[in-house]
């Protein structure tokens, strides 16, 4: 392969998606916002409101955190994402990405639980800048971690 030779969009987005995993399991939110749209849209799977920008973003992240310190909350601890069967197709200038992403934790025991199951669907663009970034984000989860066996 030409290393001279530009990068394939699947490649771009792949290095996008699994940075910006890599940066949610580092808790860099800053990092992670780097690779969205101002405006981006997001259907997040922990809410039934499209969240509309890095603001409603934010807030939508306090929320999170407050439901985690509930006792009632799953105890359990995600400690690796992995982005599969991702397929990129270009269209009319941006980029459509779909992939299923699999969420490896551990309980309180350090005990493994099922993985969490996710298929996600992105529309991605470069900026003026060059730089990809997601436009719009949707997940859906498919499987819910938990015990295994």
């Amino acid at each position: 392969m030409d290393p001279t030779a530009p990068s394939l969009p699947h490649d771009d987005v792949h290095r996008l998606l699994t940075g910006m995993y890599d940066d949610y399991l580092g808790g860099d939110r800053a990092a992670i916002d780097a690779r969205l749209a101002e405006d981006v849209t997001i259907f997040d799977s922990a809410s039934d409101a499209l969240v509309t920008g890095l603001e409603e973003l934010a807030a939508l992240r306090g929320r999170r955190t407050d439901a985690a310190a509930e006792p009632s909350a799953p105890a359990w601890t995600e400690n690796a994402l992995t982005v599969e069967d991702l397929r990129v197709r270009e269209v009319g200038g941006v980029l459509v990405a779909t992939w299923w992403l699999r969420v490896d934790g551990t309980d309180a025991r350090g005990v493994s639980v099922s993985p969490e199951l996710s298929r996600n669907t992105a529309v991605l663009q470069r900026g003026t800048d060059g730089a990809l970034r997601i436009l719009h984000l949707h997940e859906d989860v498919r499987q819910e971690a938990g015990p295994v066996g």
